[in-house]
């Protein structure tokens, strides 16, 4: 198989590399994905009616439904039901899995005077939803259970920086309870460097700065959080997603599992809370006032120590247990390429009734399929199949996804063409999204085909780049990168799908794994139009058609080649921030000018040969044979990333474009393995992955090969 020679361009070049590669490949693709008459997208878009989503929302946000409860089980039979209700092949895909739930916890100031403190949101009486005898105290998944008394020190954000900050003061977290605030980091994190610091237990609470009055009125006068609102979530960490005790393997009944001693779950208690029962600690303290940024919202000065006279009492008690919950997919099949699956989906399960996390995004998986289904009982099947999934417990660590994923790997890595998530998706009116390379240029042009709500003449898209477009790139808007948190992961760190993270946002206001995530919230903060969902909704279905339909796989390869150039490029600010090398050098220095080089190189050809591809899927006489070698060396060019010995120290990551970081959960590292070489300042490392990444680019330089031979 013939490959161009990649040559490495000299330091005096680089530059001129650098700087050419956004001219280069600056403008999307045009025409890229076939897209069908005008008319039959505004019949798409006109099909979605607000009265079905409420409906579908009255459905599945009615009572609480964390995975594993009677609720739960409650919702995927709606599920179940309402895709056969729309005739739909249905697989209920069971999942058993080691979770969590809360058996008791208390928080208490123990002296110098003792004072009980609220672990638990009030019922409204504006709000029937937050009275519902299902919802839980505020709790977080998998905290060590253990009873403590002892000292109090404040830890900001409970970031690393955080800990590293009071390690260089010289406050000692040995034995200490930390008291943290949300944000900044996954909340696993706080507790994992909370434990790793000698602390004796974690209370993590709402900042009034971060999400409360510092924004706005708090619920239900505003749509804010208030003094007692407290967000609950898991604080699972480990090196893969999923199952805790089933790695790359299925999680289900009669599986082989870890011994739970093995893994390494929390061993502290770890208890959120409001900012009422934190105010009562944190005021309390009398220790070396905190500076800049560590100071929150709170009428008082932050301290770092409470001392010796204020003791903080702390209990949970936690069981952890193997519980059955399931996914749901539902399938409309296709016609020509049955095999070939387009994915739509969001998880169903939440921490309490989950009005907006995740059911806003949820209904709009639901509205999609209804509107597809009746398209497909009218105009015949698509192409390629089209499925509709709603995931089990995503809460707590991405589990039925990724157990779906690990269930039959190879239909994710050959017959997946690409996956839409929309968890919580309908959250404002504002068009956002986070893409792989290869669907950035079709979500845009489905955006320009979606009517701004609330607007006579403006598109999505024009709205969206009115806030911002792509760096270096003004034709597109601003897409953000793939990190972690949600259940496009297995599908992009296993499965090499290239996915999009679907999103609408801009309204104020928060409810976030709260008892106040009600529908009556919602439809308070969001509207009660649903605008935003149906605007989802709308994305999702051309999304799903354009997919399945094109006669040749409308996934762009032009805007690979410019995205490995800017994370490459962000990747030397890195390592000069962390003084890896001085200001004045080049990346030649750290080796990676070979990789940008080649990473040029393959981006002139691939946009000479993306011309010809889409030419090709635009011919009504393309033969089969021709079509079908496109789709499959299309779709496998996002695979080329995949790396079957992993990322380092984190072997079920096998995806070397991009991956969560290892500090925040949330955050993306793009061009992971590199990254870490940086943060590790690690020269020898880093001369291993830019020859990896070279691996990658010649790999796709024969998926270009193979194009250019079935064009032929």
């Amino acid at each position: 198989m013939h490959n161009k020679h990649t040559r490495c361009a000299r330091p005096s070049q680089l530059g001129i590399l650098i700087g050419l590669a956004v001219g280069t490949f600056g403008s999307p693709s045009a025409a890229l994905s076939q897209a069908p008459e005008p008319t039959r997208s505004q019949a798409l878009l006109g099909a979605v009616e607000a009265e079905s989503l409420e409906r579908w929302h009255d459905l599945v946000a009615e009572r609480p439904h964390m995975a594993g409860t009677p609720g739960d089980l409650a919702v995927i039979q709606h599920l179940v039901e309402s895709f056969e209700a729309m005739g739909l092949e249905v697989e209920r895909h069971p999942v058993r899995t080691w979770i969590a739930k809360p058996v008791s916890a208390r928080l208490a100031i123990a002296a110098p005077t003792p004072i009980e403190l609220s672990i638990q949101e009030p019922a409204l009486d504006n709000d029937p939803d937050t009275s519902d005898p299902a919802l839980l105290i505020g709790w977080n998944a998998y905290s060590g259970s253990g009873a403590v008394e002892a000292e109090v020190v404040y830890a900001n954000y409970g970031r690393l920086e955080d800990f590293e900050k009071l390690l260089e003061l010289g406050v000692d977290c040995t034995g200490k309870i930390i008291i943290a605030r949300y944000g900044g980091n996954f909340r696993g994190y706080k507790a994992k460097f909370a434990e790793a610091a000698g602390a004796a237990g974690l209370i993590i609470y709402t900042d009034p700065a971060d999400s409360g009055w510092g924004k706005g009125l708090s619920w239900p006068e505003g749509v804010w959080s208030g003094e007692e609102s407290i967000q609950r979530g898991s604080i699972m960490t480990l090196p893969y997603a999923g199952d805790p005790l089933s790695p790359m393997v299925e999680a289900k009944p009669g599986a082989e599992f870890l011994d739970p001693g093995s893994v390494e779950l929390p061993n502290i208690p770890v208890q959120p809370i409001g900012w009422a029962s934190a105010a009562q600690i944190l005021s309390r303290m009398g220790g070396e006032s905190v500076s800049g940024n560590w100071q929150g919202g709170l009428p008082f000065r932050y301290r770092l120590e409470g001392g010796p006279e204020l003791r903080v009492q702390l209990e949970v008690v936690q069981e952890r247990f193997f519980a059955d919950t399931a996914n749901v997919i539902g399938i409309l099949r296709g016609s020509e390429e049955p095999e070939r699956m387009v994915l739509v989906g969001s998880h169903h399960d939440a921490w309490g009734c989950g009005a907006s996390d995740p059911t806003s995004g949820l209904i709009t998986v639901l509205e999609a399929a209804r509107i597809l289904s009746q398209e497909v009982r009218a105009q015949g099947p698509f192409r390629r199949s089209i499925a509709f999934a709603g995931w089990g417990a995503e809460e707590f660590g991405i589990i039925g996804s990724t157990e779906w994923v690990e269930a039959d790997l190879d239909r994710a890595r050959h017959k997946i063409v690409a996956y839409m998530n929309l968890d919580g998706a309908a959250g404002g009116v504002q068009l956002s999204a986070s893409a792989s390379p290869s669907l950035q240029s079709l979500i845009a042009e489905i955006a320009g085909e979606l009517p701004q709500p609330g607007s006579n003449n403006e598109s999505a898209l024009d709205n969206w780049r009115a806030r911002g477009t792509h760096p270096g790139f003004d034709a597109l808007p601003r897409f953000g990168d793939l990190g972690g948190g949600s259940d496009h992961v297995g599908f992009l760190a296993l499965g090499g799908v290239p996915c999009v993270g679907f999103n609408g946002g801009g309204s104020p206001g928060t409810a976030y794994h709260t008892n106040y995530d009600t529908r009556a919230w919602y439809r308070s903060a969001v509207g009660s139009d649903y605008a935003a969902a149906k605007l989802i909704a709308g994305g999702a279905i051309l999304f799903a058609a354009r997919l399945a339909d094109a006669a040749v796989l409308p996934l762009d390869i032009e805007r690979t080649a410019p995205e490995v150039l800017r994370h490459l490029r962000n990747l030397t600010r890195r390592g000069r921030a962390l003084g890896l090398f001085k200001e004045s050098e080049r990346p030649i220095d750290l080796g990676l000018a070979r990789a940008e080089a080649a990473a040029l190189q393959y981006g002139e050809r691939a946009t000479e040969l993306a011309q010809r591809v889409r030419a090709a899927g635009q011919d009504p006489e393309l033969d089969a044979t021709t079509r079908e070698s496109l789709n499959e060396t299309l779709m496998q060019l996002d695979r080329a990333w995949l790396a079957a010995e992993g990322l380092p120290d984190r072997p079920w990551f096998q995806n070397l474009f991009a991956a969560p970081d290892e500090s925040s959960g949330y955050s993306s590292w793009m061009l992971p393995a590199l990254r870490r070489a940086i943060e590790d300042l690690d020269v020898r490392a880093l001369a291993r992955e830019e020859t990896r990444l070279l691996t990658v680019i010649a790999r796709l330089n024969q998926g270009l090969d193979e194009l250019d031979r079935a064009l032929q």
